[in-house]
Order: structure tokens, then C-alpha cells, then sequence
């Protein structure tokens, strides 16, 4: 009896085992589950970010490399009166943030036309060369009903961080630095999200425009040879909205291994805002998009449409061992009336389930 009752034990024991091994294997199917997302930042305090939080821009600090910088947007309720803020988080721990006491670090200039009503920000470059932050924004200004891109410039000092201050901050001279009808190309009135990265010495911006017709229908090249003067190129689109989404807003590009990576946040029909991915082996042609559903917010852990309906301004990072999507959510109901926040997720299964073509 007691050979007995001890086969049945381990027979249960290999039934348990091989159950829990199921149950893991399927928690690990990428896009489909995983770690819950956790909240990074949140919107409210009746200030510059009283509404919503977005545009995470996450680098390693320079000076410091246990620790993180992350440069990110805020935004009354509505999208109106638009900032830019710091916060700093360590490489072991990514998703506890600590926002930076003197935030705003940039706010809206009233003497300067193109971003009167509020800025966004769309990409930072750390510049080696002058040990400086290049931070590129979107400027809005409701008398003239345009957006335009400008830069910012900020030394990282001795630590990477506490030097980059709202005193230490420079706008460069020849803001607007990209501009609706200038540069090579006419966008009617509206320039914005200009995705910026630097290779082999050169400078290229994958932006955002707007027609008469059309609200935010592809994205389009600029290059330049410093990071200041752009200019445009000509030919179709790199990516267009169509006709999977309504709109194709903000984006990051991030390059892994030979092949370029973009997230982007797409309105899909009018209903949802949700993070999509397209992929190239060039910057300037080639880009495809990977399915729409490939990140699904609502196949994650704790899941309401109270918090994630809509998902927008995803970013990809490779802290340590993990790659991690920041982005911004917000709960059902019409995008502009709700109030957003900032959220992290590891992202199981990145890169191979999500960029193979």
C-alpha cells in the first residue's frame, strides 16, 4: 500500500508540475499577457500636467550609468498649454520614477509665435561632442492655427541630471527649426512629432504633418548634417495612417541589431488609440507595418477600460535584461476629455515575435 500511495504521490506531483508548466507557458505568449502594467507617473496636481502625462523619452544617464533620465510631456485637460518635464529612475528598478521638483523644465514661451499656446516634446539626442541634451519639441500656437518643431539645448553637467534645469536651458536661434511651408517642402500648416535620430554623423527627422483635408495621414523625411537646419525630402510618405487608422501621430524609432523599429500610436477608426509597430532595414524607404493587433491592450493583465481603453505614445526601451514599453492610457470615452497617465510593461517575447516581418 505504501508503494502505492507513494506512485500516486508522485504521478499527482508530475500532473501538478506539468499543469503549472502549461499555465507559465501560456502567461509568456507574446502580446497576449505577461506582467501587468504599472503606473509610472500620474496626470493631476492642478499644474502644468493637471491633465495628462506622455512622450516618454528614457536615456541612460551619461554620467551615470546605473541610473536613468527620462524626459516627458504634460498637458492640461484637453491637450491644451503643453510642457516638458524630467524625471530619474535607477537601471534596477525602471518602473519607479522621481519627477524632478522644479518641472516644468520647459514651458511654453510667450514671446516666442510658434509655441505660444504649448509644446510637445518629440525626441532627445544626447550630443557627445558638447556634453549637451538636444531636446526637439512641437510648438502650437492657436493665432495662426499651426504646429512647428523647435530645439533645446541643456548641458548634462558633472552628474547627468541635476544641471539640466529650466535656468540652463537654450532655445536655438534658428527656431522654428522645422517649419510648415519651409525647408524644401510646403506641409500646408502643420509640422509636428519629428522622431530624430543620429547615425554616422547624420541627422535625420521622420515627422507628422496635416493638411486642409487630412489630419495626421503618413509620416515624412527631413534630414540635415548638425541636428539644426533640416531639409525635407521629397516623395511619398515613409508610412501612411491608412487605412488601418484615422490618424498616425507620434512616434519613436529604435534600431536593434541591422533592422530599425518604430512605434508609433495609430486611432483606429475613430474609436480606439492603440501602439502599433512598423519595421525597416533603412530609415529613409522600406518601412512595413506588423499587424494592428500585435499589441493588444486588452489581452493584458488587469485589463479595464476604465485605465487602458485607449493606449498612446509607446516607447521601447532595453534596460538590463528587459525591454520595456512606457506609454500613456487612458479610460473609454472621447480621447480629449480624459485624463491620461503614464504607464510601464515588460514586453514578453521582444524583439523576435514582434518585428520578424
Amino acid at each position: 500500500m505504501k508503494t502505492l500511495r507513494r506512485s500516486a504521490f508522485f504521478v499527482t506531483s508530475a500532473i501538478v508540475l506539468i499543469i503549472f508548466w502549461i499555465a507559465s507557458a501560456a502567461k509568456a505568449v507574446p502580446g497576449q499577457s505577461g506582467d501587468s502594467p504599472r503606473k509610472i507617473i500620474d496626470f493631476g496636481g492642478g499644474g502644468w500636467k493637471d491633465g495628462q502625462v506622455n512622450e516618454p523619452i528614457i536615456l541612460p544617464n551619461p554620467k551615470n550609468r546605473s541610473r536613468l533620465i527620462m524626459f516627458y510631456s504634460g498637458m492640461a485637460l484637453g491637450g491644451a498649454k503643453g510642457a516638458i518635464g524630467k524625471a530619474w529612475a535607477t537601471v534596477a528598478d525602471p518602473f519607479t520614477w522621481h519627477e524632478d521638483k522644479e518641472n516644468p523644465l520647459i514651458a511654453p514661451d510667450p514671446n516666442v509665435p510658434f509655441e505660444i499656446s504649448g509644446i510637445r516634446l518629440d525626441a532627445v539626442i544626447y550630443h557627445k561632442e558638447t556634453t549637451e541634451y538636444w531636446i526637439y519639441y512641437t510648438g502650437n500656437s492657436s493665432k495662426t492655427q499651426s504646429d512647428a518643431i523647435g530645439m533645446a539645448m541643456v548641458s548634462a553637467g558633472k552628474d547627468g541630471y541635476s544641471s539640466v534645469t529650466p535656468a540652463n536651458v537654450k532655445r536655438a536661434a534658428e527656431n522654428p527649426i522645422l517649419s510648415p511651408g519651409g525647408q524644401g517642402r510646403a506641409d500646408e500648416a502643420y509640422v509636428s512629432q519629428g522622431a530624430v535620430v543620429r547615425e554616422k554623423g547624420h541627422w535625420y527627422s521622420l515627422y507628422s504633418y496635416r493638411t486642409a483635408n487630412q489630419v495626421l495621414p503618413g509620416i515624412r523625411l527631413a534630414e540635415s548634417t548638425d541636428g539644426i537646419h533640416w531639409l525635407k525630402q521629397p516623395g511619398p510618405d515613409l508610412l501612411a495612417a491608412g487605412p488601418e487608422s484615422r490618424y498616425l501621430e507620434w512616434h519613436q524609432i529604435y534600431k536593434i541589431g541591422k533592422q530599425y523599429v518604430m512605434f508609433y500610436e495609430g486611432y483606429n477608426g475613430g474609436t480606439r488609440w492603440g501602439a502599433d509597430i512598423a519595421v525597416s532595414n533603412s530609415l529613409t524607404s522600406g518601412w512595413q507595418k506588423r499587424p494592428v493587433k500585435l499589441i493588444d491592450q486588452t489581452k493584458w493583465d488587469n485589463y479595464s477600460d476604465a485605465l487602458m481603453y485607449h493606449v498612446a505614445t509607446p516607447a521601447i526601451y532595453h534596460i538590463g535584461n528587459r525591454w520595456i514599453l512606457y506609454f500613456q492610457a487612458a479610460s473609454s470615452g472621447f480621447y480629449s476629455v480624459q485624463h491620461w497617465a503614464l504607464y510601464g510593461l515588460e514586453l514578453k517575447g521582444f524583439p523576435e515575435h514582434y518585428t520578424t516581418h
